[in-house]
């Protein structure tokens, strides 16, 4: 779970209704599609959850996510809803905040449009991935066209729309009109293990993995075999989640200030965002909160989000110093867990995006996330990148449709 920093943004407010209703056609039926304040939406909930019974929504799309993001954003920070519906109600929605521009970027716009993100490194802490359009399964491509022509319509003054950590790339691609531009301004891959896979063939999860990853587990359990036997233990009600998300917060904080470095949980929007969707979460089984141990010895808390048929890693706190050689309690901790996952009929366990060597060494397969940034065509955007080439900086990164063509590449490799 890590994303590029993007310096320079600060958070723009909007209160009052934008209606962005448009005429788009599709062989079917007409499409209308708008822009409207959040608070100007009091059917959101049900929309939102109406749509993600239809959709294949990720857990950072899901209302679970959602609603709890909505209901701690400071004050002075009010999402716009993008809403697309057609004759079968409506079928698109995302939201969307203004970032105001700073320094040289202001040249090119006086905002960019962040989709689920206030360009506040504080509040965005929370980091979310597999992110985009919640939108009905099948009509993708239509989606992204009716949010492209309903942005292009809110004015000037926005420089570009940013969607991170997303895997619609290619409905993205699909839907983009001439008048814009898509770039790749960062691609990840987002590794996990195919539990389904092992499943069906019958194979261990341990035996699977590759034998340097094999033997540097071998070591740890040995190491900590001198406590106890492995195990791991979800969390089954919320006080008790809760109690161990503030242990996980300690151990997870000691750890990075051991490296210079505050750690997640130096964010107050981070702690209080995940006291209350863990705090509702348990219940539900949305939030799993899981502690490996062996025997008294805690190795580990491993927090886990768990969304349909698959479970997503999303953060831990490892016990570094319990043992005095082999000391790997994040192989141990997510070694257990997974093979926990595996025995419980999960289909996938998902790292979530990031390039590090044990998600890579602990996994059997990986997708690819793109960090996209849309523009409109034209003088603004050739200056724009005029300037960013003087100044020896890509921030334009990489053509969308290069990026694309690319992963299939690497993907028949």
């Amino acid at each position: 779970m890590d994303k590029p920093n993007d310096p320079g943004m600060q958070m723009l407010t909007t209160s009052r209704a934008l209606p962005v209703a448009m005429p788009c056609t599709k062989p079917e039926s007409a499409i209308r599609a708008e822009v409207v304040a959040v608070d100007a939406y009091p059917g959101l909930a049900v929309d939102w959850i109406r749509l993600e019974s239809r959709s294949d929504a990720s857990p950072f799309t899901s209302w679970s996510w959602v609603s709890t993001w909505l209901a701690l954003l400071p004050a002075n920070c009010r999402p716009l809803v993008f809403r697309a519906r057609d004759e079968s109600g409506v079928f698109a929605l995302s939201l969307l905040l203004k970032a105001s521009e700073r320094g040289v970027g202001r040249l090119f716009g006086s905002h960019s449009l962040l989709l689920q993100e206030t360009g506040e490194p504080a509040v965005d802490q929370v980091t979310i991935e597999y992110a985009g359009l919640l939108v009905r399964t099948g009509a993708e491509t239509a989606g992204y066209k009716a949010m492209f022509d309903a942005i292009r319509r809110l004015g000037a003054g926005w420089r570009r729309l940013r969607i991170s950590a997303t895997a619609h790339a290619d409905a993205i691609a699909s839907a983009l009109p001439p008048t814009l531009d898509a770039a790749s301004v960062d691609a990840r891959p987002s590794y996990f293990v195919d539990l389904a896979a092992l499943r069906a063939a019958g194979r261990s999860y341990h035996d699977g993995l590759g034998a340097n990853i094999r033997g540097s587990l071998n070591q740890a359990r040995r190491g900590y075999g001198a406590h106890g036997e492995l195990r791991a233990e979800v969390a089954g009600d919320a006080s008790t989640a809760l109690a161990w998300l503030e242990e996980m917060a300690a151990l997870h904080t000691r750890y990075w200030n051991s490296k210079g470095k505050p750690g997640s949980f130096s964010s107050a929007f981070f702690c209080r965002f995940h006291r209350s969707l863990v705090g509702a979460g348990t219940a539900t089984g949305f939030t799993r909160m899981t502690r490996v141990s062996a025997g008294p010895l805690t190795v580990g808390y491993i927090y886990n989000l768990a969304w349909r048929d698959r479970i997503y890693y999303y953060n831990s706190g490892l016990n570094y110093g319990a043992l005095p050689r082999h000391d790997r309690p994040g192989l141990a901790a997510l070694h257990t867990t997974i093979e926990q996952a595996l025995m419980e009929g999960w289909s996938q366990f998902d790292f979530l995006a990031g390039a590090q060597e044990y998600k890579r060494r602990l996994s059997n397969d990986a997708r690819r996330l793109h960090w996209i940034d849309i523009r409109r065509r034209g003088a603004r955007m050739s200056g724009e990148r005029l300037l960013s080439r003087m100044l020896g900086k890509n921030t334009f990164g990489v053509p969308l449709a290069s990026a694309l063509a690319a992963d299939a590449v690497q993907a028949h490799k």
